[in-house]
């Protein structure tokens, strides 16, 4: 089914929908209640890839989350945000290998996909986000994990890392601008360019694929289906009425002098000491390979544990363009450092 095939009939099925999944939102789970109206082929918890969603309170937020496999925790914290369309399906391409190795955890992060809008309106913002995936951790108890952030996702590794170094065996930041200094323009502008604006749904699937090197390999239908389905349900459309009515202000305004002030602590202090892998597309026009190796200058100051890989015609979603090579390297990456010595202030 095309994607104007899926808005035609998200139109006509809205009021049903709406009021279906108001109903299984306020008994915190019931996806079957709204299960008739669902587009073809998608799941009533937004599950892709064969795998099956959980649903777990995090200090009252109802957060939505995929789990695989066994051995070390690894987190999986996926990019954008603030939206139903962004989530943990976005890792569905790696999960299955890097569970072979791993007791991977992908979840939502706050106000995103199936995952409820934050308490206080306040806590919309990146610092909320950080705040959310620490609780998800605390939540399920896993101790210190492995963690991996791509995009807006990169930059949530990348703070909690800072804020909470004590759960943090290695931290993996992929194609992150977020993370990263900015450097001066990028190519996003241009790649974007023939994007429409409106319907949000339109722009997601269009931006989506102008930021990839082979958006043909990373997208399928179902995968743009699914995310315009969840960002059809009342939580996402009241996610966007709060956003647009201020909420995350003052600090979603502030981002970028915290972010300075956070480089400028990690470059004058031990507070970043752990294995770091920065892991960027080449080809990305979003997240530029300068930005990539400008986050490579701030992170090296203090800590020699530090590695950078780039790969070759990938973009933005490199790990889902080439997601055998991606698994392989974080697993290597992970392998190495759990077979060296620990030093003091580095691990």
């Amino acid at each position: 089914m095309s994607i104007m095939c899926l808005r035609s009939s998200a139109r006509a099925n809205r009021a049903a929908v709406a009021a279906a999944v108001a109903l299984a939102w306020l008994s915190f789970g019931a996806p079957e209640v709204y299960a008739q109206a669902l587009p073809p082929g998608v799941s009533p918890t937004g599950s892709v890839g064969g795998l099956e969603a959980k649903f777990v309170d995090v200090k009252g937020v109802r957060t939505r989350y995929y789990e695989a496999g066994q051995g070390e925790p690894m987190i999986l914290i996926h990019g954008e945000g603030f939206s139903g369309h962004s989530g943990a399906n976005t890792w569905d391409k790696v999960i299955p290998g890097l569970a072979k190795r791993f007791h991977v955890f992908a979840f939502d992060k706050l106000a995103s996909g199936m995952t409820g809008n934050p308490l206080d309106d306040k806590d919309m913002n990146l610092q909320g986000e950080v705040e959310h995936a620490y609780q998800f951790i605390q939540t399920l108890k896993l101790g210190r994990v492995h963690l991996v952030g791509q995009s807006r996702g990169g930059g949530c590794v990348f703070f909690l890392s800072v804020a909470h170094p004590e759960i943090v065996k290695t931290l993996t930041i992929v194609d992150s601008n977020t993370a990263a200094p900015d450097t001066g323009p990028t190519t996003r502008q241009a790649a974007l360019a023939d994007c429409p604006n409106e319907p949000d749904c339109a722009e997601w699937q269009c931006r989506l694929r102008a930021i990839s090197h082979l958006p043909d390999v990373a997208f399928d239908d179902l995968f743009f289906r699914t995310g315009c389905y969840l960002a059809s349900l009342p939580k996402a459309q009241e996610t966007l009425k709060k956003l647009a009515a201020g909420a995350g202000q003052p600090l979603r305004s502030q981002f970028g002098e915290f972010k300075k002030q956070v480089h400028e602590r990690v470059m004058n202090e031990s507070v970043l000491m752990m294995p770091i892998l920065i892991y960027w597309g080449k080809n990305d026009p979003s997240a530029i390979l300068r930005n990539g190796l400008a986050l490579l200058e701030v992170v090296t100051a203090k800590n020699p544990n530090v590695r950078m890989l780039i790969a070759n015609n990938a973009g933005h979603f490199h790990y889902r363009e080439h997601p055998e090579e991606f698994t392989q390297n974080v697993v290597n990456f992970v392998d190495y450092w759990n077979r060296q010595p620990a030093t003091q202030g580095a691990r």
